[in-house]
């Protein structure tokens, strides 16, 4: 059985994997995961074909790509008990894993530092813990904050962050239209403001309750109206704002007769580097 787990995933994004894949099939004690997630390139083909040992996950008839579904359905063919969930743009040092491996832990999940910002969304945690807080929030669409998301969730839990050197993690650098491509919102602050707003509003929820988890309806449900509103007011947050969100859902409290209390986030969206 192999230590770690390499995954990751490509939509429009092969000259990203050709310059990185090889690094992680080199990887002693290691296995590699590339999901094609409908990828116009030819992707599963090309891996297929020049690395036969890497296993290939392909999804078909999907123009959009929805990067927290491909990572869950890469992390659920592993086998090794710890996941690299690596974006395909991140070239890693030929000594990754054993460099790491000494710091692996149970009850922890690593992250580089200093922090490229080409190699935020990639992180290593145990696969026994990534399957307890259900993997990737597929709630969140497009672009940004599924990270975030997830990091926060682990360490809601009790998994604590720890480091490993930031040069074993180098990131190709390209710009935000490569990003967004496969995205329905090509806006990418605009889309990472909806996902930290709903987000925010899930972690809430989350820490006010025993619950791990919140139900997919629900979520689902908060997600939309976090969407609506904010889609609604698209133009006017271009310079900032105001953001005030109420819950769909469960966000009445019943009072004495005639009155309600009712639960809303106010969030104000402002620029700290003019």
């Amino acid at each position: 059985m192999p230590d770690i787990s390499f995954v990751t995933t490509c939509k429009g994004r092969l000259n990203h994997l050709r310059q990185t894949l090889p690094r992680m099939a080199m990887q002693p004690n290691a296995e590699c995961i590339v999901v094609d997630y409908d990828c116009p390139d030819g992707t599963a083909d090309w891996v297929q074909a020049n690395f036969p040992a890497v296993k290939v996950i392909r999804v078909h008839d999907t123009p959009r790509f929805h990067k927290t579904r491909a990572g869950n359905l890469g992390a659920a063919a592993a086998t090794a008990p710890w996941l690299c969930m690596i974006d395909a743009d991140i070239i890693v040092d030929q000594a990754f894993v054993s460099r790491i491996t000494p710091s692996l832990s149970g009850s922890t999940y690593l992250r580089p530092a200093p922090l490229d910002w080409n190699a935020y969304g990639s992180f290593v945690c145990s696969r026994k813990d990534f399957r307890a807080i259900e993997g990737y929030d597929e709630v969140i669409e497009g672009c940004g904050c599924s990270d975030d998301d997830i990091y926060r969730r682990l360490e809601m839990t009790g998994i604590k962050l720890a480091t490993f050197p930031g040069e074993l993690f180098v990131g190709i650098p390209h710009d935000d239209g490569t990003r967004t491509q496969y995205y329905e919102i090509k806006n990418r602050p605009f889309s990472q403001t909806i996902n930290a707003v709903y987000a925010n509003i899930k972690h809430d929820l989350l820490r006010h309750s025993s619950a791990r988890t919140i139900p997919l309806a629900t979520r689902r449900a908060i997600y939309a109206e976090v969407r609506k509103v904010l889609l609604n007011q698209l133009e006017g947050l271009r310079s900032g704002g105001r953001i005030e969100v109420s819950l769909p859902v469960g966000s009445s409290v019943p009072m004495y007769p005639e009155w309600e209390l009712r639960r809303k986030w106010t969030f104000e969206l402002r620029k700290i580097n003019p």
